[in-house]
Order: C-alpha cells, then sequence, then structure tokens
C-alpha cells in the first residue's frame, strides 16, 4: 500500500488550496456570508491543530496515557474539506444519496488518517482528535450557513476544480511541521522542540 501516496492528499500544500477553492465557489455565487461562516470554521479547525503543536513542540503539553502530542493536521485537513466540498456538491439531492456520499467522504478522510497510523507519523488518539475536529468544522460551518442562501453551482465544474488543485499540488510540502516548530521555539524560548522520543511517559 503506498501510504505516502494517499498522505500527501492531506497535507496543507493540497488542503490548503482546496480550502481557497472551496471559497472561492462561494464567492463565485455571491455567497459572501456563507464564505466567511466557512473560513471562520476552517480557521478555528487550523488554530486548534497548530496550538496543540506549539503546545507540545514548545513545553512538552500533552497526554502520556494517550500518546497524544498533537492533533493530526492531516486528518483534520482532509476531513474538513472532503465533508464540506460534498455537502455543497451534493446540495438538492436526495437525502439518503447524500448521506452516503458523506460516508464515503468520511471513509476518505479516514483513510489518510489511517495513512499517518502506517507511517508511524501520529498516534490513535491524535488522528481520532484529527477527525473529530475535521467534523467539526464542516459541521460548524453547515450551522453557521444554513439560513443562508447558497447557490448551487454547476457541480461538474466544481469538482473539476477541485480535481485540478489536488492532482496539481500532490506531492508537494508545504513544511507546516518545520514552520510550526521554528514558531514554538521561539515562542518559550528553548533551543530544542520536545519531541515523543524525550517526552516522559511517551514512547
Amino acid at each position: 500500500m503506498p501510504w505516502t501516496v494517499i498522505t500527501d492528499f492531506g497535507d496543507s500544500a493540497v488542503m490548503l488550496p482546496a480550502a481557497v477553492t472551496i471559497a472561492l465557489w462561494l464567492a463565485a455565487g455571491g455567497a459572501w456570508r456563507a464564505m466567511g461562516a466557512w473560513l471562520v470554521s476552517f480557521g478555528l479547525g487550523a488554530a486548534a491543530v497548530v496550538g496543540t503543536k506549539i503546545a507540545f513542540m514548545g513545553w512538552g503539553i500533552g497526554i502520556a496515557a494517550l500518546n497524544f502530542t498533537g492533533i493530526s493536521g492531516h486528518t483534520m485537513l482532509a476531513t474538513a474539506v472532503t465533508l464540506t466540498a460534498i455537502h455543497l456538491l451534493t446540495a438538492g439531492v436526495p437525502r439518503p444519496l447524500r448521506l452516503g456520499l458523506m460516508a464515503v467522504g468520511l471513509a476518505c478522510a479516514l483513510t489518510v488518517g489511517i495513512s499517518r497510523l502506517a507511517l508511524d507519523a501520529h498516534s490513535v488518539s491524535e488522528v481520532c482528535s484529527g477527525l473529530i475536529i475535521g467534523g467539526l468544522v464542516t459541521a460548524g460551518f453547515v450551522l453557521g450557513s444554513h439560513r443562508l442562501a447558497i447557490p448551487v453551482l454547476a457541480p461538474g465544474l466544481m469538482l473539476a476544480s477541485l480535481a485540478i488543485v489536488c492532482i496539481a499540488m500532490h506531492g508537494h510540502q508545504a513544511g507546516a511541521q518545520g514552520l510550526i516548530e521554528r514558531i514554538s521555539l521561539y515562542l518559550s524560548g528553548h533551543g530544542q522542540p520536545y519531541t515523543r522520543a524525550i517526552y516522559a511517559g511517551i514512547a
């Protein structure tokens, strides 16, 4: 199983442009308030990921019993973007089909999470938290925009634009982890970041 191929779809180099694409879909239809709801929800999810990583790398704040050192960003991004995109793409379709497609999207996001486990990049608790936060991002967007008029854009064009972004950016590395590490060291004043290997109680 080419886990790196799968995990690269969850990299911020792919998912951030995809999130911007969703915002542009909404802007193209004049749904400015809905776009704002998406950006706020997505931003809060990203902040949760970055915050937990900074807390651990800078000060060693984690949950040893759960082998938790920070929310899986790949998993959170893949969950939030995939579920939100499907929510928009399936507007107006029968509810059973919509729920089925959302289940498929969740399975795809879960596969990204499993790839993080297979590559020993995250623990189960970190992947699960990524799924939960990503789901909350989508839920926040849906709840924040449910009374707003969201135009139904051409599904084919929406899907094609998202596919082009994901394929074009796949394989690129945004280097977000390195940036977060530098921020952690700057804020904490430490010379070296905390790692799983040196964190007491975490193997």
